[in-house]
């Protein structure tokens, strides 16, 4: 039986998510696995770690003893880990956090990573960074300090000219059209999360009672849904905004606690809603997939107003496998989805106007005009599609 370790210090969010469907598939496939991650973490959620307690012969192992709970951990430590397990394979969840790892190899062959060495990665954003000649400049000026974690000097040469990792795998399909030692892997991770847990039962299901009624008091209205915890970087305080000043439903599915700072003040958009009978909270992580599915269907257009992001959003493709449309930035992956493959419409995140004319064009469109191009694009980004490529990657005779 092949030994794995799957690194992920952070377990947070989608990470979570991701080590309960990674562990799900290499147990399959005969594994006995290993799961690093900092215990003494706080989590919003520990749902999916409490499911993956139960499959059989997995191990825990505290990252906490280490600098930043594992995330910098020292290549001396990691190799010991590795020995400890004696691993055939390593998985790094979110292996853009470990690139001065990664680089460590360099230094010397006692610095090789054992076995079969996999990689994440969800975020190499300076692909979609225009940048000015002073700012330009002002990267190669400092990049003599910073190489060992420079993420572009990674990808564009380190990565591959050294072989410091068996396979790169990339939620961000354009990157991988770039760079062609690169493997696509769908992010669908949340959706095959779904149907491995699809048949249980939750108390949870009684907010589909009370969203109904939501609903039938605002007949007429549009909805707008806000999926997960408040976040500056998704827009939460501009979906208020949008909802607040054009009469429109906000639907919050997520815990409400924040200890972000907002543009727009979130109190008084939220009283000013309650007020009007337009203000819809859950307050609680909610993990059941029918309630999940639910809470997506109730609304036929998704707006994403995020600020300054590039990268991959699950959120988004979550929608997009109900058949809704979605409404985003123009930069960055989703922007090149949304314009490429035709799942919905983009706006200027630098021109607030765009954004509200956007907006208003948007919800004028009938959701099956984006019907087939949806159902097109999502054919690749599945469960099935996500499944092959992992096993196909987990092969460590290959």
């Amino acid at each position: 039986m092949p030994n794995v370790l799957i690194y992920s210090p952070d377990f947070d969010g989608h990470r979570q998510v991701y080590a309960f469907v990674l562990a799900h598939v290499l147990n399959e496939l005969g594994f006995k696995i290993f799961i690093a991650s900092n215990t003494k973490q706080i989590l919003s959620n520990s749902f999916y770690i409490e499911k993956l307690k139960k499959i059989p012969g997995i191990e825990l192992i505290d990252t906490s003893e280490y600098n930043e709970g594992g995330d910098m951990i020292t290549s001396s430590e990691f190799l010991q880990l590795q020995n400890v397990c004696e691993v055939d394979l390593t998985v790094f969840t979110e292996a853009d956090n470990h690139i001065s790892l990664f680089v460590s190899q360099m230094l010397g062959k006692k610095n090789k990573f054992r076995g079969k060495s996999v990689g994440i990665f969800l975020r190499p954003f300076y692909l979609y960074e225009h940048n000015s000649l002073v700012e330009k400049l002002r990267y190669l000026k400092h990049l003599p300090s910073r190489w060992k974690n420079d993420d572009q000097l990674f990808h564009e040469i380190f990565l591959r000219r050294f072989s410091l990792l068996n396979v790169a795998l990339y939620i961000d399909e354009n990157f991988v059209t770039h760079h062609k030692y690169g493997k696509w892997l769908p992010d669908v991770f949340q959706q095959y999360a779904d149907l491995i847990v699809k048949e249980e039962k939750s108390e949870q299901r009684s907010w589909i009672e009370k969203l109904d009624d939501f609903k039938e008091k605002n007949k007429g209205k549009f909805l707008l849904l806000y999926f997960g915890s408040p976040q500056f970087r998704r827009g939460y305080d501009t979906l208020l905004k949008i909802a607040d000043e054009n009469g429109d439903c906000f639907i919050h599915c997520g815990l409400r606690k924040s200890n972000e700072k907002f543009v727009y003040n979130v109190d008084e958009l939220r009283s000013s809603l309650r007020k009007k009978g337009h203000l819809f909270e859950t307050d609680q992580y909610i993990e059941d997939p029918l309630c999940i599915e639910y809470f997506f269907k109730s609304v036929s257009h998704l707006v994403l107003p995020y600020r300054n992001f590039f990268g991959s959003s699950g959120v988004m493709l979550q929608a997009l496998s109900f058949g809704i449309p979605v409404m985003a930035p123009d930069k960055g992956i989703i922007g090149l989805r949304i314009k490429n493959y035709k799942l919905g419409i983009t706006y200027n995140d630098k021109n607030v106007t765009s954004l509200i004319t956007q907006f208003k064009k948007f919800i004028e469109i009938d959701p099956k005009t984006f019907k087939d191009s949806i159902e097109i694009y999502m054919h690749n980004q599945s469960a099935e599609q996500l499944k092959r490529v992992l096993i196909n990657t987990f092969n460590v005779t290959g």
